[in-house]
């Protein structure tokens, strides 16, 4: 155990003493939450997310025209449960549940809000409910009552760092872990561990142990620089979260290994991981919803394993979600490990004349 530890420890060295890796994995992330942070961390409150319920009648479909019509109000339509879940979920600012028409009168109207929404929630409030009063025609007036719901109150910040952290934990992994073996073995210094009473599989533990705790590392201060600037306070469980930190970039020093089994030279190894890590960037919902993506690009997305770890980092974080929402996002992680390691052993080779 002794060598091993020592040899933990003179990879933790190096990735520190390395400024250009720490540049681009702890730097580059920071001037990312910094920058983005200060433009977007706002509320800029230019359109209201209205959901629709309850019993179909004439005015349910009159008013539902009226939203539609007015660019101010976005309209989804569902079941009352599934409504009332996505506004306490922060996906709806108001839910209007119809109830049965009385005859020729309008029917009731029970309008649910989002009690964290403060000041834009009350004008949300004040323009539905003056729609629904225009769409009733005065006599009889409707009969309007209001259900405040206490929904996520999600920021821009919120939402933007998980993601940012598997961006750092990506370009970790599949960028410094192939580019780094793949040096090693054009200097022969695997060659070289070969003739030692160090056995290789222990140096190769040795420096994923030592990737894993560098990048765990650099979330963390990610997060804490979060926190110290704009407040940031995770609202999950912390060990879920650390334990899908450990998972992430398990799983992306997993694919770094497997570049490293396959490219040549530094400059081949640098050029898959970018292959590897650029369409992953922009379409695993690192800086936008995934939802927001077109319909045709959406299953896309899900074959990108970086989506999955966006997903079970940000939904414990901003909605403290358990390991019963996220095991399926953490299981086809693992799995991707499990796949590239053994592509990774398969192919690997010790000397570059191989």
């Amino acid at each position: 155990m002794r060598p091993l530890a020592a040899m933990i420890t003179a990879n933790i060295k190096m990735n520190v003493r390395n400024r250009t890796a720490l540049f681009w994995n702890l730097a580059f992330p920071a001037i990312f939450i910094l920058i983005f942070g200060v433009v977007f961390d706002r509320d800029f409150g230019v359109n209201v997310s209205v959901g629709l319920a309850g019993e179909t009648s004439p005015f349910r479909q009159a008013v539902e025209t009226a939203l539609r019509d007015t660019d101010a109000f976005s309209v989804e339509t569902g079941e009352t449960a599934a409504e009332l879940e996505a506004l306490e979920e922060g996906e709806r600012n108001i839910v209007l549940i119809f109830a049965p028409a009385p005859g020729e009168a309008p029917p009731a109207v029970e309008l649910a809000y989002d009690e964290t929404g403060g000041p834009n929630a009350q004008i949300a409030i004040g323009a539905v409910r003056q729609l629904l009063l225009d769409v009733a025609g005065g006599e009889p007036p409707v009969a309007i009552t209001t259900r405040g719901i206490r929904a996520e109150a999600i920021s821009f910040i919120e939402f933007f760092v998980p993601g940012i952290l598997a961006m750092s934990l990506m370009n970790s992994g599949v960028i410094g872990f192939s580019t780094a073996f793949v040096t090693y073995r054009e200097r022969g210094i695997l060659r070289r561990i070969k003739v030692t009473p160090f056995p290789l599989w222990g140096f190769i533990l040795a420096r994923v142990l030592s990737q894993l705790i560098v990048a765990v590392a650099q979330a963390l201060i990610l997060v804490g620089l979060a926190a110290l600037v704009f407040g940031l306070r995770p609202s999950g469980n912390p060990l879920l979260i650390l334990g899908v930190l450990i998972v992430g970039a398990l799983t992306f020093l997993a694919l770094g290994f497997a570049i490293a089994a396959i490219a040549r030279t530094t400059e081949t190894a640098a050029s898959y991981a970018n292959l590897v890590t650029f369409p992953m960037l922009f379409l695993s919902g690192v800086f936008f919803s995934v939802e927001s993506a077109p319909g045709w690009l959406q299953p896309v997305t899900r074959l990108l394993p970086l989506s999955y770890l966006v997903d079970a980092l940000r939904r414990p974080m901003t909605q403290g979600a358990g390991l019963g929402q996220i095991w399926r996002d953490l299981l086809i992680l693992l799995a991707t490990f499990g796949v590239a390691m053994a592509f990774a052993i398969r192919f690997f080779r010790w000397d570059a004349t191989e």
